[in-house]
């Protein structure tokens, strides 16, 4: 589902877009403005879901991007920005159908609420979804059945209603040929072939039971499973690791294996599987949690490789050490590209708070050098950092100080101002704290070093 935000204040927008996992409510597409009369082009020309609009804007308000989509028959969903004073305002866009409202500054369990109203709402009014195999994945349609990934799950439900009337079973064969598996793809049909893999040596396939022992019969070194439904999950999941990686796992299992990286963004979900492996034991977890991870790889990694993946799956994962040796590092590379992006705005704010230690450094003046806003910057750089904002720039001010009462005779007051304190004894406050004694101390006694 795609999400649409506005509002004519670029740092509402950018906190508004980083304030949940979006990912979680099957937002896999955010859209931004701060241009409202853009905003209303965009409602035009791209299915929004949903819309996020603040209701007092220059040239286009809230009310009229409601009355646009109102008059246009358009079925988004539309949710509110309002301050105190525009009460009156927002009552209006609700007669106007939108579905709720949200008072400035925004609580994020209110975002929460209202979107998880919208979700319901739209589940309910939303027409059959016509269901188009042009592009259909077979592979993210498997880990989207085998793991946790909501966003995945979502994406490929209209494909498991489809095929809830068949009855498959899983197969295996090994030392195939190329005509083997143009046989079993001509055999389960031109939609059922996205459900045939070929991992190293082994054809790996889901074909309808009706086939199944045909198959078994007529080809040697193959073997298929019992029958199952896709629209079980717990089945698909049990018949799946009890035939490829010979493991009994029930719906209990995955409940205390399956990690929470699953509702995180990229970066905290790569943090969060790098220190959780080593705390599970048993082999059936390990192919559990490795699974999810090979599924956080697939959708995270843009340069993904399905043979590889489906290698992963049905024999590497067979030696769950082994492979979680090649995971580690690829996850490690994910996190790493994530974090330079990252690591690129802390450095420019802190260099910034550098060459700029007189100035009065708000988080507004840093969320403005970072594009990014204040709120959100503060948790960024504590996430990053380890220290808060105003601690570092607290630290920054006093080394600067220290250096200047060391290598220069300025008067203790000039070099107060000059690191940002308009207050001398404020300053000599802090810098006791932090030193133990005076600036005049410390000058004093670096001399007489």
């Amino acid at each position: 589902m795609r999400l649409l935000i506005v509002d004519d204040g670029h740092y509402v927008v950018e906190y508004m877009k980083h304030l949940l996992d979006w990912k979680t409510y099957g937002i896999d597409q955010i859209e931004t403005t701060t241009n409202s009369l853009e905003a209303r082009d965009m409602l035009n020309q791209r299915h929004i879901d949903i819309l996020i609009t603040d209701i007092r804007m220059p040239e286009v308000s809230g009310i009229d991007l409601l009355q646009h989509i109102h008059q246009h028959s358009l079925p988004t969903k539309v949710i509110i920005l309002s301050g105190y004073s525009e009460f009156e305002y927002a009552q209006q866009g609700i007669r106007l159908g939108a579905l709720d409202y949200l008072l400035k500054p925004v609580d994020k369990d209110d975002v929460e609420k209202a979107m998880s109203k919208a979700i319901k709402n739209i589940i309910k009014t939303r027409p059959v979804q016509p269901v188009t195999w042009e592009n259909f994945d077979g592979l993210a349609y498997l880990l989207s059945l085998l793991g946790a990934n909501e966003t995945l799950k979502k994406e490929y439900e209209a494909y498991t209603e489809f095929l809830e009337d068949y009855r498959l079973c899983c197969f295996k064969m090994d030392g195939f040929t190329q005509e083997h598996e143009d046989d079993i793809k001509r055999a389960v049909g031109d939609k059922l072939d996205r459900l045939v893999w070929t991992a190293g040596t082994r054809l790996i396939a889901f074909v309808p039971e009706e086939i199944a022992g045909k198959l078994q019969t007529t080809l040697e070194h193959s073997v298929v499973s019992s029958p199952f439904s896709l629209t079980d999950r717990n089945m698909t999941r049990h018949i799946f690791y009890g035939f490829f990686l010979r493991e009994d796992v029930h719906a209990d299992d995955f409940m205390s294996t399956i990690p929470p990286f699953s509702s995180c963004n990229d970066w905290e979900s790569a943090r969060n599987i790098i220190k959780t492996y080593d705390r599970i034991h048993l082999r059936k977890q390990k192919i559990i949690f490795l699974v999810e991870t090979i599924s956080y790889v697939y959708l995270a990694d843009k340069n993904r490789n399905a043979s590889e993946t489906a290698d992963w799956i049905f024999n590497r994962i067979q030696d769950p050490d082994e492979l979680w040796s090649t995971l580690f590092d690829r996850v490690n590379q994910i996190r790493n590209n994530k974090q330079m992006s990252i690591q690129t705005i802390v450095d420019k704010v802190q260099t910034y708070i550098e060459d700029h230690l007189s100035h009065a450094l708000s988080l507004d003046e840093l969320g403005k050098v970072a594009h990014l806003h204040p709120v959100y910057l503060s948790k960024l750089f504590k996430q990053e950092t380890g220290e808060n904002v105003s601690n570092y720039i607290s630290r920054k001010r006093l080394e600067k100080a220290s250096r200047l009462l060391q290598d220069s005779e300025l008067r203790v007051n000039d070099i107060a101002q000059m690191v940002g304190y308009r207050k001398n004894q404020y300053f000599i406050q802090l810098f006791k704290v932090e030193y133990g004694v005076t600036p005049y101390q410390y000058r004093r006694n670096m001399i007489h070093q």
